[in-house]
């Protein structure tokens, strides 16, 4: 089913209401808790697992000594066990893949599999949710890959950088398992396209092995909000534009509250908040999702400017809600990253 005019212009006017009201009085408040989907196994199968951080998973180190020691803060209190709700990951298998018990194994099915580390979108605020277990499963299938699904911590409650942490982690263990990292992809909405291209630039200032290819949709990669189309596309997109100078703007709630003597919005600059200001240089192939009439329009053509090797994709009249709507537009975005992972990589 196509969408309409009529639910594009609910889904906008609902949009900017929500957003308003979820970061003002938290996102519960219109993000409820729901049960997880029935899914028939004909489709395929999904089941939430633990994970922790490897004992090999070594200390960060990056050049800022406020995110050195958020990052510090957060390695320390999950290494001695005192990290605040432990981590998990949805582990998602179309039957077309695979049907075997091993379809929800987090180890590899053979030493070459190739999965996705899916980074969910919720503007910092909300990630894995139940009505998304069908999505995990279109992946699946689509792209003819198993799909893991970091449940990473979200926003008031847990600020930057506890979701970089929890994607990272996701990563490490993953690699820990016998997944080799040239075979996964990373995909991220929205705002997980932020914290999976962060995730990335850590693993990089790390010295650690990089994903075999990065896709991301609809990105969120510039937390100063300075892009034009926050405001050229305000009337045409579901996402409310509240300025990073408010307190209880999208940038604001994820970083959370300023340590004395900080600039926030220089702060919002470095590459682990706003990706779009990170390494110029090559990096895993990338392959960017946008619509023209998304909010988040200049971000994903600013990132395809900076990075040579970037592959942009286009949408017209697509804003943030549509670009994940719609048999023919679904099916076109998923032929592109289809086209996309299975090209081998130049070496």
């Amino acid at each position: 089913m196509e969408v309409t005019e009529e639910e594009n212009t609910l889904a906008i006017q609902m949009g900017h209401i929500v957003t308003a009201k979820a970061l003002k009085s938290g996102v519960d408040a219109v993000v409820p808790t729901m049960p997880d989907p029935e899914i028939p196994v004909s489709v395929g199968q999904f089941r939430i697992v633990p994970y922790a951080m490897p004992a090999a998973q070594q200390p960060y180190v990056v050049d800022d000594p406020v995110i050195q020691a958020r990052l510090t803060r957060v390695y320390e209190q999950e290494q001695t066990g005192e990290l605040e709700e432990p981590n998990s990951m949805v582990v998602a298998c179309a039957s077309s893949v695979c049907t075997s018990e091993q379809a929800l194994d987090e180890k590899p099915r053979s030493s070459s599999e190739r999965i996705v580390l899916y980074v969910c979108g919720g503007g910092f605020v909300s990630s894995d949710t139940a009505l998304l277990k069908w999505h995990y499963m279109r992946v699946s299938q689509e792209l003819d890959q198993r799909v893991f699904v970091p449940r990473y911590h979200v926003a008031p409650a847990h600020v930057f950088p506890r979701a970089i942490h929890d994607v990272y982690t996701a990563f490490m263990y993953l690699v820990q398992q016998g997944f080799q990292a040239q075979d996964i992809t990373i995909l991220g909405i929205s705002a997980g396209a932020n914290i999976a291209l962060a995730v990335v630039e850590l693993l990089r200032i790390q010295k650690e092995p990089e994903p075999s290819r990065i896709v991301v949709v609809a990105p969120c990669v510039d937390l100063t909000l300075s892009m034009d189309s926050w405001t050229r596309n305000h009337d045409k997109c579901v996402l409310g534009y509240i300025p990073e100078e408010n307190p209880h703007s999208m940038p604001r709630v994820y970083y959370g509250d300023v340590e004395p003597g900080v600039d926030v919005f220089a702060m919002l600059r470095h590459p682990l908040l706003s990706p779009l200001f990170g390494r110029a240089h090559a990096g895993p192939p990338l392959q960017i999702h946008s619509g023209t009439c998304d909010a988040l329009a200049d971000d994903a053509v600013a990132l395809a400017q900076r990075i040579p090797h970037a592959e942009l994709i286009t949408y017209p009249g697509r804003n943030h809600y549509t670009i994940l709507r719609g048999k023919q537009q679904l099916d076109a975005m998923y032929a592109h990253m289809r086209r996309f992972i299975q090209t081998p990589c130049s070496e």
